[in-house]
């Protein structure tokens, strides 16, 4: 089909690493190289499917789901509402446009849903190292609280670097087109609350490292788990406020900033040209760091940002999506947070 990339060399791909010893659920017949397919596979795989990706090849047609007996055929839409119809858990189908993001500009969907992002990590992280500091002091465990508080330290370094990229793009970019539209003081508060996280996303890191020293069974461990709880919990106020002060104040003045370029006769810029502009700037978020920042995201809401990001690119989009399914296949942190109730 149309947006289906050629395949040079037919090789099945499997997602049965979930649970080698269990039946596939379901059969998705379609061409991996497809971005279709790759969509459908991992709306499947957010729902904690067993999924068995059978090639059919490039030029086969449509990709379409066998679900014991049944043959589920369709259009894209129409098999993410089956898939949500059946299996429930986090939506997969969008929601209507009027639901989410009608009149607003593309770039103000993509910061958006990077915030949605971030948000969920911290709030796993912080139920996280709450349950951390409740354990501590308890009798044994010792080897698995240490354990624990290692992954968080790992995962929480990622979440500070896309956090400190996301800063960073709005300083270089969004908020100089905001000041173009508005009072100069949206934008230096803006940059205010930046610099006034910094402490506690370092003081956090510190708390970490020094837990990572301790003896866990000892009384320095429950007070530094005190101390990291509290501080994720002042982190997380502190991120909803900004992040709900960005999206009703700052992104609608996207929209404005255009207007400020045709009035000024600079060379207008297509919805595009402004997401690939934020793209550039977090560069990491979408490469290495991508599947760890995507698994903060719910099923339609990854499939929305690959969408916006890629473009038309489809490689880029095929690229993003195995990623993406590759993560929620063998990563530990998707499971938390589906275990915490953030998906």
């Amino acid at each position: 089909m149309g947006n289906c990339l050629p395949k040079t060399k037919r090789r099945p791909r499997s997602s049965k690493t979930i649970a080698e010893s269990s039946p596939a659920a379901v059969q998705l017949m379609g061409s991996g190289t497809c971005p279709i397919t790759c969509r459908i596979r991992v709306a499947l795989l957010y729902k904690g499917v067993i999924v068995d990706l059978v090639e059919t090849g490039a030029y086969a047609g449509a990709p379409f789901l066998r679900c014991g007996s049944e043959k589920v055929a369709g259009s894209e839409e129409s098999l993410l509402r089956y898939i949500d119809k059946r299996f429930g858990g986090p939506q997969a189908a969008a929601p209507t446009v009027s639901e989410q993001w009608e009149g607003r500009n593309t770039a103000a969907e993509v910061v958006t849903i990077q915030h949605r992002s971030i948000r969920r990590h911290v709030e796993g992280m912080a139920r996280w190292a709450s349950k951390i500091e409740e354990e501590s002091g308890g009798v044994g465990g010792v080897n698995v609280r240490a354990a624990e508080g290692r992954r968080l330290g790992k995962w929480y370094g990622d979440l500070v670097e896309i956090m400190l990229e996301h800063a960073q793009m709005e300083e270089r970019f969004l908020f100089p087109a905001f000041a173009r539209t508005a009072d100069d003081d949206i934008c230096r508060v803006a940059n205010q609350q930046h610099g006034r996280d910094l402490p506690i996303i370092n003081g956090i890191k510190e708390d970490l490292k020094s837990m990572m020293a301790m003896d866990a069974d000892g009384p320095l461990y429950k007070e530094a788990a005190f101390n990291l709880s509290l501080r994720f919990k002042v982190l997380q106020e502190h991120c909803k406020q900004h992040f709900d002060e960005e999206e009703r104040v700052l992104l609608p003045l996207l929209r404005d900033a255009e207007r400020v370029r045709r009035e000024e006769r600079e060379e207008p810029w297509p919805p595009s040209r402004w997401v690939e502009q934020v793209a550039a700037l977090t560069e990491a978020t979408h490469s290495r760091l991508f599947a760890f920042f995507a698994t903060g995201l719910l099923p339609f809401e990854a499939l929305q940002y690959v969408r916006l990001v890629a473009g038309g690119d489809e490689r880029r989009a095929v690229t993003m999506l195995r990623s993406l399914a590759g993560a929620i296949e063998t990563s530990p942190w998707h499971s938390w947070l589906t275990e915490i109730g953030l998906h």
